[in-house]
């Protein structure tokens, strides 16, 4: 009675059926790990992309300007570190070197001179930095 139970195990385990089932559940399992994969990798593209913009826009900013303050400083190297881990292209890494040798004014100073850019813009007389 054993042996006849454990041929019947082993057969209904190496049959076409039951060996098309486990086929078809790896193969299942693998279409998720590759879609999850694929996923991630979109999320990482956008979120270089978004990451490239916003420093960017900030390097354009600070150049624009003249000057940056510490806090804006550490917020730049706080935003490119994990850019340029994920891969991040030269152009913001010649936006972020040119930032890092501005000279470094007050927030007050920084405020003033961003209100004379707009001033400039717009036709005003330009304020005087105290």
């Amino acid at each position: 009675m054993d042996t006849a139970l454990f041929i019947a195990i082993i057969t209904a385990v190496t049959s076409s059926g039951f060996t098309s089932l486990i086929i078809y559940l790896l193969q299942r399992h693998d279409k998720k790990v590759d879609k999850e994969a694929e996923n991630d990798s979109a999320q990482s593209r956008m979120l270089l992309g978004l990451g490239h913009d916003k420093i960017l826009y900030l390097t354009d900013k600070y150049v624009k300007r003249g000057a940056i303050t510490l806090k804006e400083k550490r917020n730049l190297k706080f935003l490119s570190t994990p850019y340029f881990d994920l891969g991040g292209n030269g152009d913001c890494e010649i936006g972020c070197d040119a930032c890092f040798k501005l000279p470094v004014v007050s927030d007050d100073e920084a405020e003033v001179l961003d209100m004379n850019l707009k001033r400039k813009e717009y036709g005003l007389e330009v304020l005087e930095v105290k």
